[in-house]
């Protein structure tokens, strides 16, 4: 439905629900597989509308909010309504650009600011929230604890599905297996202790400006392990070792926590249950889709999940 809407037809809903939009354009790359994004002009100020399959991503967006701060800047978000059997929202447009497009110096130049959004996250406070794992517009997650939300086969867990829509594929299933299994093993050193976790720091969602970073769509956002942001930065980075691959950022997160003096209890194990957990879920959403990096996701899964746990690389 979002993907088939063009800009009359968005500019026309608009109208119809009260605004004069101007300048109304698509945004490249803001959509997502779920959403179509516009960018337009109302009363001398700048918008964006996403209309977007689940309305409950943009409820997360809303309710993320409560957590703003100088070091985590999250765009306000001014409108929300239903949209066919998803909804649409409006929120206030900022500038800046994503810092997946950045080359080496300017990733080095804007990492302190990358952390100290994920301090904020870890600092976040979750009074009127529960749960663990993937939550929803109304705060609530749907695990009652950690070790359910990484390792659990049943309902609300999706391994049993994902495993048998892999099967049909050409990839990732054994990859996916040897995932799995390893978390198992390292399942008993996570912890229990529940933080904000924006689960989505790379495509596209982070700007960077002069002031620092904006932090955008929370719709994967999920209550667990603050190292998981950590682990989607140390999974990914080889992926991007033309541009990055001077930094060795799990380096540079541990001199972080120690020139914060953070104690992180068997860090090595829940980073790396972290990272296969990232790995397991990205081999069945990438796989499915016929994702390009599908392939380099399995291998490097499957890598971590034999790997040594004191690796870096």
């Amino acid at each position: 439905m979002p993907a088939t809407l063009s800009p009359d037809e968005a500019a026309a809903f608009l109208r119809a629900r009260g605004h004069q939009p101007g300048d109304l354009a698509p945004l490249t790359g803001g959509g997502g597989y779920w959403s179509t994004t516009f960018a337009f002009r109302e009363d001398d100020r700048e918008y964006v509308v996403r209309f977007h399959d689940r309305r409950d991503d943009l409820e997360k967006d809303r309710l993320a909010e409560r957590w703003r701060s100088p070091a985590l800047r999250i765009p306000h978000m001014v409108e929300i309504g239903d949209y066919g059997d998803g909804g649409y929202g409006i929120a206030e447009r900022v500038a800046g650009g994503p810092i997946d497009d950045l080359d080496e110096a300017g990733m080095r130049r804007i990492l302190p600011s990358l952390f100290a959004a994920m301090d904020a996250m870890r600092e976040a406070d979750l009074a009127g929230t529960s749960g663990y794992g993937l939550w929803h517009g109304d705060g609530r997650g749907p695990h009652a604890s950690w070790r359910d939300a990484l390792i659990g086969r049943e309902a609300p867990g999706e391994r049993a599905r994902q495993r048998a829509a892999l099967e049909r594929l050409p990839i990732g299933t054994r990859e996916f297996d040897l995932g799995l299994a390893r978390m198992e093993e390292l399942v008993g050193r996570a912890t229990e202790k529940r933080y904000l976790v924006h689960n989505d720091l790379l495509y596209f969602n982070v700007l960077a400006d002069e002031q620092g970073l904006i932090v955008l769509d929370w719709g994967a956002s999920i209550f667990g392990d603050f190292l998981y942001d950590a682990a989607m930065l140390t999974f990914f980075w080889p992926y991007y070792a033309k541009r990055w691959g001077g930094i060795d950022i799990r380096g540079e997160l541990e001199r972080h926590y120690r020139t914060l003096r953070l104690d992180v209890p068997n860090f090595r194990e829940r980073l790396r249950i972290c990272e296969l957990d990232i790995g397991v879920g990205h081999i069945y959403f990438q796989a499915v889709r016929a994702h390009p990096a599908a392939a380099w996701t399995a291998k490097r899964t499957a890598d971590l999940a034999k790997r040594d746990l004191a690796s870096s690389d």
